[in-house]
């Protein structure tokens, strides 16, 4: 288990004791005052919605064990208590930072950065579960990738960990090399470059750039593990001086996916081939895009030095996580694919083929909200996701690909009306106001054997819309089961009353 001591704290931070013994070692850093432990210490956090010296206090009162605060005046309310050490440092979340990369500098052991624009979480997901048969591995948790969640899992290396596995999320231009800066990864992947965060980066080549800072901050000691069939994310090894990885299906690659198959009931068995070995792969996931997730998670194992039958043995055992692809069966078999977790135009596109594919004894349903952050790309990118429902409804008609659309936000509708005017009759189209609408007219069109998929960006919550429909179908089912117990119940009522008289 990690352990803090102040004095290092002090150093890291670029801090100055306010108050409090002086000395002190703290089992864990946090900056929740909800869940904080006792003897933690506290880092007072501001952030757009919130700020942490809100709740100083309160982290005190529940048992931490000092704080780190940017608001001299809060010394005042807090008092001089010396059981408290209260840490000032001009900036609490550089403060944070710092520390995490002092942390991060005492453990000699690989540490692999991964980032994309579509794809990171499960490639994360994915490496983790490869690298976990050889190794004990830290990972970032959920969406934990971001200038507040990724040193929040540095601060959890002990010396246990033989590798660290994490994702970086970002916005703008910038954030990446500020990850890598307090990351300091050994190993880069770059999942791919797609139509992501234009809305803030403008153009696909500023995507590339952004992304491709995690590369440039590694280094010529470094490994760059990059995807062959993605021109501009290949572009990146360009002028890299350390060790190239290449993964792909369609391009010459170290680690390619070939004779790949589809699964009859979901996902995809395939051959794995690297250094010059081959094995056969079975991939329980959903989505021809997860086989590239697959073999850039056996690149990673590769990195680390794992043999291709163990990285077989990861990749078959990857378990997906919540929201990515999840699927599950209602009542009356119907299935539903919950892909709500985001979405932009390539992670759309690909799950609308991978609807497409799906095999279904009944009718499909695409259910889409907004794919946000895209600027003046935005309604184009909707306007093409229509066209592309539309065709695989008209390339399909008999053999199901995709027989209803239902869109949910402002820019799906630009989706709903070009699907329409692209020739999708408009008696399988719907435009819907919020999640219970949807879900409403769900509930009118699903029978039994039809498949749902549930997709949009993660700021139109399209999570929701599952929720509502089971919630819908779960009371159906219980309405008709009272039903059924109600009429034995008056059939036993009338054979009694018939028997007394």
């Amino acid at each position: 288990m990690a352990q803090f001591d102040l004095e290092e704290i002090l150093k890291a931070a670029n801090g100055t004791l306010l108050s409090g013994s002086g000395s002190g070692i703290y089992p864990a850093i946090s900056i929740d005052s909800r869940t904080i432990g006792k003897g933690e210490l506290f880092i007072a956090i501001k952030g757009k919605n919130f700020d942490g010296h809100d709740f100083v206090l309160q982290a005190l009162r529940r048992g931490a064990g000092g704080a780190i605060i940017s608001d001299k005046k809060l010394k005042e309310k807090i008092g001089d208590k010396p059981r408290h050490n209260i840490i000032l440092v001009k900036d609490t979340l550089k403060a944070l930072h710092d520390i995490a990369n002092h942390h991060r500098k005492k453990f000699n052991i690989p540490v692999i950065g991964i980032t994309g624009s579509n794809g990171k979480s499960t490639s994360k997901e994915m490496s983790a579960s490869v690298a976990s048969v050889r190794l004990n591995i830290l990972k970032n948790e959920g969406n934990l990738n971001n200038q507040i969640g990724l040193p929040l899992t540095l601060l959890k290396m002990n010396d246990s960990h033989q590798a660290a596995i994490l994702e970086m999320g970002m916005n703008e231009r910038g954030e990446i090399e500020k990850l890598s800066r307090i990351a300091e990864p050994t190993v880069g992947l770059i999942t791919n470059i797609g139509k992501a965060h234009l809305e803030n980066l403008g153009s696909m080549e500023n995507i590339r750039d952004a992304k491709g800072e995690l590369i440039r901050t590694i280094g010529e000691n470094g490994t760059a593990i990059l995807n062959s069939d993605d021109p501009l994310a290949a572009e990146l090894k360009n002028g890299f001086k350390g060790r190239v990885i290449t993964f792909g299906i369609n391009s010459p690659s170290e680690i390619t996916a070939f004779d790949i198959k589809k699964d009859k009931d979901s996902g995809y068995r395939f051959t794995l081939k690297m250094d010059g070995r081959d094995t056969a792969v079975n991939l329980s996931y959903p989505g021809y895009h997860n086989i590239y997730n697959a073999i850039s998670a056996a690149a990673v194992g590769k990195s680390l030095g794992i043999a291709i039958d163990d990285i077989k043995k990861g990749i078959e055992s990857f378990k997906p996580l919540p929201m990515r692809m999840e699927r599950f069966v209602i009542d009356d078999g119907i299935i539903i694919i919950n892909d709500a977790y985001n979405a932009n135009p390539s992670s759309m596109e690909a799950a609308i083929k991978t609807l497409s594919e799906t095999i279904s004894s009944g009718k499909k349903f695409l259910v889409i909200g907004d794919m946000l952050e895209l600027g003046g790309a935005s309604e184009d990118a909707h306007r093409y996701i229509g066209r592309l429902v539309a065709s695989l409804f008209l390339q399909g008609q008999g053999r199901r690909t995709i027989d209803y659309l239902i869109t949910l936000g402002e820019q799906s509708r630009f989706a709903f009306y070009e699907a329409v005017r692209s020739g999708m009759p408009r008696d399988r189209a719907y435009c819907a106001e919020n999640s219970d609408e949807a879900a409403f007219i769900l509930d009118d069109e699903l029978e039994s054997g039809d498949c749902v998929m549930i997709k949009g960006s993660r700021g139109m919550k399209m999570e929701n819309v599952v929720e509502r429909i089971i919630g819908i179908r779960r009371q159906k089912s219980e309405d008709r089961s009272q039903k059924t117990k109600d009429k034995v119940q008056d059939e036993e009522d009338v054979c009694l009353l018939s028997s007394v008289f």
